[in-house]
């Protein structure tokens, strides 16, 4: 699965690099899809997890972030040293109670990124009008690198075009992770954080629910876009899972269940402080 776009030496960037990153040739670097994160219905007998696709067999770490600054995502980012975001505002529902769904799938961006700890640095790319990373690879096992974005919101897929939301499938939405590896097949970690490196990450929305975003009936799209982009930003699930009438649920409540339980468009403590604790320094050591 190599780059359809071919990585050049690392001192075309030596910009947004730092000295010791400007020596180095990232050439024979790759992209690989790494997991999915994603978060289930609330009638699922299984709370929502991660699905792993790419792991390193040396310490079993799979906790993953963007590197700032980092060469090879500036080639595909537009030579944005922090992170950059996109949405595909082709990708939409026909659900008729979703009244401002391309507004959502940018607000549930700047809810996390309003968070005063937060020194994300995220901003928005123009949406480059191709069909996501990760539902092409489905279809022809290659990853290409024509990427706009390092965290775009592809939108709304069903079964009929996006063979991750089968039928039957209780994910109302995925967060998918791909990272750098070496010319070994290594992941990466060049900034030595004790992280792998993130190439980029697409969210999908399973189009099989009924949506909403008025207050109607049907699952709550700020809710799960809110969840999804905390994935998309490095925040993992939170919360212990229990059954109540026959049912999954979590507590205490927060944005990063797992499991969806109604309407929740607010970030709790934990969420915050994952939060920034992830980002406050980020770009700063």
């Amino acid at each position: 699965m190599k780059l359809s776009k071919t990585l050049l030496a690392s001192a075309i960037f030596s910009l947004f690099l730092t000295p010791a990153q400007a020596t180095e040739d990232y050439s024979g670097h790759r992209v690989v899809l790494a997991y999915a994160e994603y978060i289930n219905a609330p009638g699922s007998s299984e709370a929502g997890g991660i699905t792993v696709y790419q792991k390193d067999v040396g310490n079993g770490q799979l906790s993953a972030d963007f590197v700032y600054n980092d060469p090879r995502r500036a080639l595909f980012n537009g030579g944005n040293p922090g992170v950059t975001f996109a949405v595909n505002d082709a990708n939409t529902s026909a659900d008729p109670n979703l009244t401002m769904q391309s507004q959502w799938m940018r607000d549930s961006v700047y809810a996390w990124t309003s968070e005063t700890c937060s020194n994300a640095n995220i901003s928005e790319n123009p949406h480059n009008g191709n069909a996501g990373i990760v539902e092409r690879y489905f279809y022809t096992g290659v990853i290409n690198g024509d990427w706009g974005a390092d965290l775009t919101q592809v939108g709304f897929r069903d079964s009929s075009n996006f063979p991750y939301f089968a039928p039957g499938s209780n994910v109302l939405g995925v967060t998918f992770t791909l990272w750098w590896v070496d010319q070994n097949g290594a992941p990466t970690d060049i900034d030595n954080d004790g992280k792998y490196d993130v190439a980029f990450r697409e969210i999908y929305y399973n189009d099989n629910y009924t949506w909403a975003d008025n207050g109607g009936s049907g699952v709550d799209l700020p809710t799960v876009a809110i969840h999804e982009v905390g994935h998309g930003l490095s925040s993992a699930h939170f919360g212990m899972i229990a059954i109540k009438d026959g049912k999954l649920f979590a507590k205490p409540r927060a944005i990063m269940n797992a499991v969806y339980g109604g309407p929740l468009r607010d970030l709790t403590g934990r969420d915050r402080a994952t939060h920034c604790s992830n980002w406050a320094q980020w770009g700063v050591n």
